[in-house]
């Protein structure tokens, strides 16, 4: 697999995993009483899935972008990540 595509899914997968883990947080402490919203739901596991795939979206594109910008643009630089 080329360097710049293994970069891009890493950086990806590192930012969906965090969403991921800041969803979860807001759920178990309760944030506004979001925690009692989606138990109390008929429909729980779509919610849950709503809630994680935004914030995995959202934080997966966010460290993503952040990877790319700050990506270095010298070839011996970037050849040590």
């Amino acid at each position: 697999m080329p360097k710049l595509i293994r970069f891009v899914l890493l950086n990806t997968a590192l930012g969906v995993l965090i969403g991921w883990v800041v969803a979860g947080a807001v759920v178990y402490f309760n944030i506004n009483g979001f925690g009692d919203l989606i138990w109390g739901s008929s429909s729980r596991i779509a919610a849950l899935f709503i809630l994680l795939m935004s914030f995995g979206g959202t934080f997966g594109f966010a460290v993503m972008a952040t990877a790319v910008m700050l990506m270095p643009t010298d070839k011996d630089q970037f050849d040590k990540l």
